[in-house]
């Protein structure tokens, strides 16, 4: 099966994390980190394809933009919009086909 093909536990995540912050305000950083984890592991099958589902980039998109929009009126998510920053990084690094593996932190990208 094809990482790009419709996931339900994406799906399942994604509603879990964005959903529950966009309909009760209630930030659940575990299902947040869930999410993130989901998303990282279906890069892996990701690297030699030339294209991206809609649903993951949906995914990647509604994750960081419902943390941004949440936190004008949540005092308590103004420290988790770096959270926000780390979903477009996963996007950023998905086109670039790379992996969570792929960098080091501390490590320079050209040796």
């Amino acid at each position: 099966m094809s990482e790009n093909q419709f996931d339900v536990v994406l799906e399942r995540l994604t509603d879990q994390a964005v959903g529950r912050l966009l309909k009760s305000d209630t930030f659940d950083a575990s299902a947040f980190d869930a999410l993130e984890d989901h998303i990282w592991q279906k890069a892996e099958g990701l690297q030699s394809e030339y294209a991206i589902s809609k649903q993951i980039l949906l995914s990647l998109r509604s994750a960081g933009d419902a943390i941004r929009s949440r936190a004008k009126y949540l005092p308590a998510l103004q420290e988790q919009l770096q959270r926000a920053d780390d979903f477009d990084l996963i996007l950023d690094r998905l086109i670039d086909r790379e992996t969570r593996s792929d960098r080091k932190s501390g490590v320079p990208r050209i040796s």
